[in-house]
């Protein structure tokens, strides 16, 4: 179905704001308006196309957005929920997936542990996998020159992909997710990051720091050009080694 019915319901497909985006703050505000309570179902896939007249791949990517925000929690092979209120700020950046990998290209990871276990739920959630099935999980750190640890990662990847990355391996000198490109053949179309704070945890040790440390944790989910994630990061950086800076401009 072609994306040309929208504009019924407010959105403007010849617009310079990508449909998906303006789908996403559609049934954003039809969430925060309580047509869709907390815990409740959203329409599925089907009907959000027939309601707005537009394509299926461009509802994916609008509920990744929702979801990537914490709007709401996707069941696999049952659905989309509205997930309990937040009262907090969720402002929304864009940016290049390319500059963001250069620069992650400077450090040097180390592979610390990589096999098979079963999932979390937040995993399975964002992975599309069924809750309790196995996937890939790996342990890295990223290192900066002579400077020690920056971060410390926990990746999950879906069983297809951990086996090829298994048989490849982790530290060749790049991100994981440029080797994940290279063994499947895809292009990495996008990702979708959550950026809070925290504190170190378990990642502590890795970097050199106390448990108590507050730091800031990430959440990375990256999709191939069909709306597949094929890899979720969860990143703690190292609290002296890191800072994230953002230009704004008209």
């Amino acid at each position: 179905m072609a994306d040309t019915d929208g504009a019924r319901h407010g959105l403007r497909p010849e617009g310079p704001i990508p449909l998906y985006f303006q789908l996403e703050q559609a049934l954003q505000v039809r969430i925060a308006a309580g047509e869709f309570q907390p815990g409740k179902a959203l329409p599925t896939e089907e009907q959000i196309c027939s309601e707005y007249g537009i394509s299926r791949i461009t509802v994916r990517r609008a509920l990744q957005g929702l979801h990537a925000q914490g709007a709401i929690t996707r069941r696999r092979g049952v659905g989309s929920f509205v997930a309990p209120q937040y009262h907090g700020m969720r402002p929304r950046l864009t940016g290049s997936l390319d500059e963001f990998l250069t620069t992650a290209a400077q450090l040097r990871v180390q592979a610390l542990a990589f096999g098979l276990t079963e999932v979390t739920p937040d995993v399975a959630d964002h992975l599309q996998l069924t809750p309790g099935s196995p996937a890939w999980r790996a342990e890295t750190l990223g290192t900066l020159n002579d400077e020690g640890p920056v971060a410390y990662l926990e990746m999950w990847f879906p069983p297809d992909v951990g086996a090829l990355l298994e048989a490849g391996g982790l530290g060749q000198g790049q991100p994981v997710i440029r080797i994940v490109e290279r063994m499947l053949g895809v292009r990495i179309f996008r990702a979708e990051q959550m950026v809070e704070a925290g504190y170190a945890g378990a990642a502590a040790p890795h970097l050199g720091i106390g448990a108590e440390t507050p730091i800031l944790r990430v959440r990375r989910v990256y999709f191939t050009e069909a709306e597949r994630p094929v890899e979720l990061a969860y990143v703690c950086y190292h609290p002296e080694r890191y800072k994230y800076a953002v230009t704004f401009t008209r």
